[in-house]
């Protein structure tokens, strides 16, 4: 779906491209960095098929310029690698108080662990002291960043993305239509992106199988609150709370976003929401879907501690924990839930007080949708190979079509209903 984000990111685009020099990579410099070493603002670096890194702590900086940096062909065939060693590179930094005028375009930020920075400044080597395996945004920096793949990154704060720095500087770069795997914080927190203080807005951006001890997909920090619209989080993992997302002290706004087998060694499957010193802060979902979650302890797909967020047009489906496999609330929580409908959680939808706004439904067991066999929630790959394994038997749960026989006419209702469920 094209936002009007969207649209301005790439009149940006085109506007910053049309008024300065354009310099190639390797064609005029051998590496992105000599090329952002000599652009000035408004040029545009275009960067051919390749493996990019280097000698440094960060194999690119921005320098804080205002400039285009864009690949010519896409992040599957250019890649900005950090070489996955430890205590190595870092994949971007941006620290001179970039803006939108900074755009990054079209690269995979792959196998990057963050350099060491002496944060508390004693010059001894903490291990809690590395942000931002794929990248870091510091010091009030927010660039544009569009079609890039962040995949097997490490640091302790946002293995794929840290944007966070000493003085809680606002650093909001505006990602769009970015995908996120394999990221890990570690023992730390935010797989895929760490924000404090910062409100990145997000659009269409996928975090696939992230992994760190709170936060496995995004984790929001003080004052943290990101619109994040489109946004799917899948089998995604937290030691602790929250193998999807963790809302600090914050307030996000999440529009029909989905989370689909995230877990949680502790307690929010897909989120975990918690104010402790005010209360005050209040996250909304809205048309956000969340089947196949799970976690140990409570809150299956959502756990929530002295925070009541607003919930609407939501799908709770097949969601576990050991207590309130839908959500879990407690220590003065209560949720305003408002057209939701909640089927198959276990042990019980909700656990703990919520405000009921209305048109909320509450089924046992889920009817499966077309085409989805498994009962997942989601017709997809898995689906599909049922279809395979039973090809030209009479399978009753195979033959979806009741004509006797598994095959292709079978295999085109599985595809006309791929996705998630209603």
């Amino acid at each position: 779906m094209k936002s009007l984000l969207h649209a301005v990111a790439l009149s940006l685009f085109i506007s910053g491209a049309s008024t300065g020099a354009v310099i190639n990579v390797p064609g005029d410099y051998p590496t992105i960095q000599a090329a952002v070493d000599v652009a000035i603002d408004g040029d545009e670096i275009r960067v051919a098929p390749g493996t990019y890194t280097s000698s440094v702590n960060n194999v690119v900086d921005m320098l804080g310029k205002a400039i285009s940096l864009r690949s010519t062909n896409g992040p599957a065939v250019t890649i900005i690698d950090g070489g996955s060693t430890q205590f190595g590179r870092r994949g971007i930094i941006c620290q001179g108080g970039e803006t939108e005028q900074t755009i990054i375009e079209g690269f995979t930020i792959a196998n990057c662990f963050a350099s060491w920075y002496d944060w508390d400044g004693d010059k001894e080597v903490d291990y809690w002291e590395f942000f931002g395996g794929g990248m870091w945004n510091r010091d009030g920096s927010s660039p544009m960043v569009i079609n890039c793949r962040f995949i097997y990154n490490y640091a302790e704060y946002g293995g794929g993305i840290c944007n966070f720095d000493e003085s809680y500087s606002a650093n909001e770069p505006t990602l769009i239509d970015c995908y996120f795997e394999g990221n890990t914080a570690g023992a730390g927190v935010g797989g895929g992106i760490y924000n404090n203080s910062s409100s990145p807005p997000m659009t269409g951006c996928s975090f696939i199988d992230n992994s760190a001890d709170y936060g496995g997909g995004v984790l929001n920090a003080y004052d943290s609150n990101p619109l994040m619209t489109d946004c799917t989080f899948t089998g995604n993992t937290a030691t602790a709370d929250a193998g999807g997302v963790y809302n600090d002290s914050s307030m996000p706004t999440l529009i029909n976003c989905s989370f689909t087998g995230n877990t949680a060694g502790d307690d929010g499957g897909a989120v975990f929401n918690a104010d402790p010193s005010s209360s005050q802060n209040i996250p909304v979902f809205q048309d956000c879907t969340f089947t196949g979650n799970s976690a140990i302890d409570e809150g299956g797909a959502m756990h929530n501690f002295s925070i009541s967020p607003v919930i609407s047009n939501a799908t709770f489906r097949s969601n576990g924990a050991g207590a309130g496999g839908g959500i879990y609330s407690w220590n003065s929580s209560s949720p305003r839930l408002s057209a939701s409908e909640f089927c198959g959680n276990t042990p019980t939808h909700i656990e703990g007080a919520w405000t009921d706004d209305g048109d909320n439904e509450f089924i046992d067991e889920c009817e499966n949708c077309v085409g989805d066999i498994d009962g997942s929630g989601h017709v997809g790959v898995d689906d599909m190979l049922v279809i395979i394994a039973a090809w030209s038997s009479d399978d009753d749960e195979a033959d979806l079509n009741e004509d006797g026989i598994v095959g292709v006419d079978d295999l085109l209702v599985v595809i006309g209903g791929w996705g998630q469920c209603p």
